[in-house]
């Protein structure tokens, strides 16, 4: 029994001896090889820049005296704001691709909100629902008292890693009043768009403030009609 453990146990004490250099002259204590260069084909690329709507690291509000509203934007110093060519509040933000339009005004019948979107799209092409993918929708108290409906979209899916697009559409009646709220962006990255989204509807509309229950202080003169001109960012 003795003899089968040595046979056993030899080949292992034959592999340890020779990995240690027993039976050798003492060799010298190892010293610590000099640490190779990183390779900068290696280097973990640069994160991209936060996109700016989508971080919404800070917001700036605008006061329509036309529209008695007040509208915050997510990095507000970025957008272009038109509140004077046309019918309505034009808002760009050039390096999202992103267009807001929004308005208030006065119908001479008793409305509601698909009165209202109606009559907003004969002043404007806006985006349209056909083809696209509903994400949510959401009624708001915004403005106060009327029935607006909220709804956040997304473009056809894209093909061959071309763009997303994105809209919020929401639109409201009360009484002889209507409200329209549309933002349309586009974006590489379908999250990012979806995130600049949810922004503009929990950090802009919900948040907006209107004075005088809509009442303008003054009349808005209406100017020539913008059909033929869509919103989306093309």
């Amino acid at each position: 029994m003795a003899h089968a453990r040595l046979t056993v146990r030899a080949p292992l004490a034959l592999a340890l001896a020779l990995i240690c250099g027993c039976g050798g002259a003492p060799s010298s204590p190892p010293t610590n090889p000099p640490r190779p260069l990183p390779s900068t084909g290696s280097a973990a690329a640069p994160s991209p820049p936060p996109d700016a709507l989508a971080a919404a690291s800070s917001f700036t509000t605008f006061t329509s005296a036309r529209f008695d509203l007040a509208l915050p934007l997510p990095d507000g110093a970025s957008f272009r704001v038109d509140d004077r060519a046309e019918r309505w509040l034009v808002a760009r933000h050039d390096a999202t691709s992103s267009v807001l339009l929004v308005r208030t005004w006065r119908e001479d019948e008793v409305g509601n909100r698909a009165r209202c979107e109606a009559r907003a799209r004969t002043w404007r092409d806006l985006p349209s629902r056909d083809g696209a993918r509903l994400v949510s929708a959401s009624r708001l108290a915004v403005p106060p008292d009327h029935d607006t409906l909220a709804e956040v979209l997304l473009g056809p899916r894209a093909t061959n890693g071309g763009p997303t697009d994105g809209y919020v559409l929401a639109f409201g009646g009360w009484a002889k009043r209507c409200f329209a709220y549309v933002f349309a962006t586009r974006g590489a990255s379908e999250r990012v768009v979806m995130e600049r989204l949810a922004v503009m509807v929990d950090g802009s509309l919900r948040r907006m403030h209107f004075q005088s229950e809509l009442t303008p202080t003054r009349p808005s003169r209406e100017r020539g009609s913008t059909r033929g001109d869509p919103l989306g960012p093309r």
